[in-house]
């Protein structure tokens, strides 16, 4: 997936979608932050930023909007902790993000990954 561009009258800002791990909503900004920890501040609301991340990324789409304030990239989804109300993002190169993260909000994104894997599973026959 290419660059995607953000032009407002004040700054022209570049991200790349395959690097972004979780978007945070903070008024009408957004941070972007990678995988490897850098951070970009964007000066556009989260909404027009998931449209954008939805677009670039056609039917494969990784971004999942977790309430008002979060986009994750579910690629680097590691593990959901409810207990502890975190949620932990990483990748095979030792980098990790843990977002703490409401309990409820949580519990629906794991119901839907478990239905995902689920469905998944009925559709080529796999039996655990």
């Amino acid at each position: 997936m290419g660059k995607l561009y953000f032009n407002t009258r004040d700054e022209l800002a570049c991200i790349e979608p395959d690097l972004v791990a979780v978007v945070q909503a903070n008024g009408n900004y957004s941070r972007v932050v990678y995988i490897t920890k850098k951070e970009i501040e964007l000066t556009c609301g989260i909404s027009k930023l998931e449209e954008a991340l939805k677009s670039a990324n056609g039917k494969k789409n990784r971004f999942i909007r977790l309430g008002r304030s979060y986009i994750i990239n579910h690629s680097y989804l590691q593990k959901i902790e409810l207990l502890k109300q975190r949620l932990v993002l990483g990748d095979c190169n030792a980098n990790e993000i843990r977002l703490v993260l409401p309990k409820n909000i949580l519990k629906s994104y794991k119901n839907a990954v478990v239905t995902h894997i689920k469905s998944k599973e009925e559709k080529h026959g796999s039996k655990d």
